[in-house]
């Protein structure tokens, strides 16, 4: 069975999700959550994702499995080019580095294309800033408005930013909420009774964007 790793890298947190498919657009057939340590005496952050993604690619091989490629979605560019070249000298060559928004872009578009639209509106969200992106069906992410959520009101902040692009003249048909280090259930619920279009959310929002990290490889 051909399967795609998807990894998902913060300061705190990794996680990993192999999902079915060359394309990974199958089922999340296994993964992983685990919290970086950093005591002394204890591998870094970055030794220990080698780690795991050496330790997935043989398990998968062992499993008869052939592992189509691997994405990491990382939300620190310092650590991501450290990866890049930890894995470098262990001699993993077919990972992709995304950045989180490109991950988010990437399960955006996947879920536009599933239910048909030719552009899906894409909120991001972290603990410190909102993005909104319309993703074209052919994966063509546009940058709209960025706001830090450091206010009195977050929720009017993310509202008054989906607004403003569900009533453009070229609005999306659809949007899709994504989080980083957030929950974004209650967001989805807010937006869904202020717009006229769709509002949708990962329903493994955890393993989201390790999930959109694979897609991104994949393709």
């Amino acid at each position: 069975m051909d399967i795609v790793l998807g990894v998902s890298m913060t300061p705190t947190t990794v996680r990993m999700a192999l999902v079915e498919g060359e394309k990974a657009d199958g089922e999340i057939v296994d993964h992983d959550i685990f919290e970086t340590q950093t005591a002394d005496g204890s591998a870094t952050p970055v030794e220990q994702v080698v780690s795991a993604i050496l330790g997935t690619r043989e398990s998968a091989e062992e499993g008869g499995h052939h592992l189509k490629s691997v994405g990491v979605a990382w939300s620190d560019h310092d650590a991501a080019a450290q990866l890049r070249d930890a894995l470098d000298a262990a001699g993993v060559k077919d990972v992709m580095m995304v950045s989180e928004l490109h991950a988010a872009g990437s399960l955006a578009q996947a879920a536009g294309r599933a239910v048909g639209y030719s552009s899906t509106g894409l909120l991001f969200v972290d603990r410190d800033t909102a993005t909104m992106s319309v993703v074209d069906a052919d994966g063509a992410i546009s940058k709209v408005l960025s706001r830090s959520l450091h206010s009195t009101d977050a929720m009017a902040v993310l509202g008054d930013m989906a607004a403003a692009v569900a009533t453009a003249d070229t609005s999306p048909q659809g949007m899709f909420v994504v989080g980083s280090g957030v929950d974004v259930t209650a967001v989805q619920a807010h937006l869904a009774e202020l717009l006229d279009i769709p509002v949708n959310a990962p329903g493994d929002a955890d393993l989201a964007l390790a999930r959109g990290a694979a897609l991104a490889s994949a393709s």
